[in-house]
C-alpha cells in the first residue's frame, strides 16, 4: 500500500517535495519510489511541467486505480462494530447546498465542539450527476438535498419539509400585491439557476405564469438573493427557511408565491453499503438531530416575536 500512497500524493501534490513532506518521508525515499514504480510500469507515470508534476496516461489511470484502492483499504483498516466519535480519527466527506449549510452547518459546528471530538466533515459542492458517481465510489459518505429518483443502491430520509415563498423589500411600491399574479409579474424577479429537481419545478411553473417575466439576475445559489432584495424593488422566490435564517431575513417582505405546491422536502441520501456502518449512522443521526434542534430554535423565536 505504501507505493499507492505514493502514487495518490504526487498526484495531489504535483511535486516530489510536497509528496514526501504529506507522508513524513524524504525526497530521496520518494524518488526511489517513483523510480520504482516507473521500472515496473515501464513508463514515466509522472513528468515535469514547469514545478509540477503532470501524469502520462497510464500515470492517469494508476492514480485512479490507487485511490479506489486505497478507500477500500482505508475501509478495511478501520472496520468497527462501533464508532465512538470522541476517539474515532474520521473524516466525513458530505455534499450539501447552501440552504443545507446555513441550517446544518451551525448545530455540526457546535456538536463537535462541545467534547473533544477526532470527527473532521468537509464539505463539498460538486456538479450534476458527478454527486452521484462520487457516492457510488465511496469518496463521499452523505448527500443532502432534494430527493433523487429512485436507486437501488441509494437510501434516503427526510430531515425537512420545506415550502418556497415569495421576498421583497418592506417598502416595495407593490407590497400589497405581490401575492397576485398581476402584481407578481410587474416585478422584476432574481432567480438562482436551477440545480436539482424541487427549484427545476419551481422555476418552471414561475415561467409558465409568463414568458414576459422580467428576470434581471440569475445566480448559482441562494446566499446573495436577500440582499439583492432588500435593496432593490426586485422579488424572488426562495426556501422559507431562508429568511429565518439570514441575517437580513427581518428586513424583508414575505409573500406567498402566486403559484400552486411550491413545496419540495429536503433528504439526505447514503449508500446502502453504508446503512449498517456505524460511523455512517453516527453522522446521519446527528445530522438529523440538528435539523430538528434548528427548526425548534426558529420556531420557537417566531413564537417570541409573534
Amino acid at each position: 500500500m505504501g507505493l499507492l500512497r505514493v502514487v495518490r500524493e504526487l498526484s495531489r501534490h504535483g511535486t516530489v517535495t510536497a509528496a514526501a513532506a504529506s507522508l513524513g518521508k524524504s525526497q530521496s525515499t520518494l524518488s526511489h519510489a517513483l523510480d520504482r514504480l516507473r521500472r515496473h510500469y515501464g513508463d514515466p507515470l509522472f513528468l515535469s511541467a514547469g514545478r509540477q508534476l503532470t501524469r502520462t496516461p497510464l500515470g492517469a489511470r494508476l492514480v485512479e486505480e490507487a485511490e479506489r484502492l486505497l478507500i477500500d483499504f482505508d475501509r478495511l483498516q478501520g472496520l468497527s462494530v462501533t464508532f465512538d466519535p470522541e476517539r474515532a480519527h474520521h473524516r466525513f466527506r458530505v455534499h450539501m447546498l447552501d440552504l443545507a449549510e446555513l441550517l446544518i452547518l451551525p448545530g455540526l459546528v457546535r456538536t463537535l465542539g462541545e467534547r473533544p471530538h477526532g470527527v473532521e466533515i468537509e464539505v463539498l459542492r460538486l456538479a450534476g450527476n458527478a454527486v452521484w458517481s462520487e457516492l457510488e465510489a465511496g469518496r463521499l459518505d452523505l448527500v443532502i438535498g432534494t430527493p433523487w429518483k429512485a436507486h437501488a443502491t441509494l437510501m434516503r430520509q427526510q430531515i425537512l419539509d420545506e415550502r418556497y415563498v415569495g421576498i421583497a423589500r418592506k417598502g416595495h411600491p407593490l407590497r400589497g400585491q405581490l401575492d397576485t399574479l398581476d402584481g407578481y409579474l410587474r416585478c422584476t424577479h432574481c432567480t438562482v439557476a436551477p440545480r436539482g429537481p424541487a427549484l427545476g419545478r419551481i422555476e418552471a411553473a414561475l415561467e409558465a405564469l409568463s414568458p414576459a417575466r422580467h428576470v434581471v439576475m440569475r445566480v448559482p445559489d441562494y446566499l446573495s438573493i436577500p440582499s439583492l432584495v432588500a435593496t432593490t424593488d426586485a422579488v424572488a422566490a426562495v426556501p422559507s427557511t431562508l429568511v429565518d435564517l439570514h441575517p437580513l431575513g427581518r428586513e424583508l417582505l414575505v409573500f406567498n408565491l402566486p403559484v400552486a405546491q411550491a413545496r419540495f422536502k429536503v433528504v439526505q441520501h447514503w449508500h446502502r453499503r453504508a446503512h449498517e456502518d456505524p460511523a455512517s449512522r453516527w453522522l446521519r443521526r446527528t445530522v438529523h438531530g440538528v435539523v430538528a434542534q434548528a427548526m425548534h430554535s426558529m420556531q420557537a423565536a417566531g413564537s417570541r416575536r409573534g
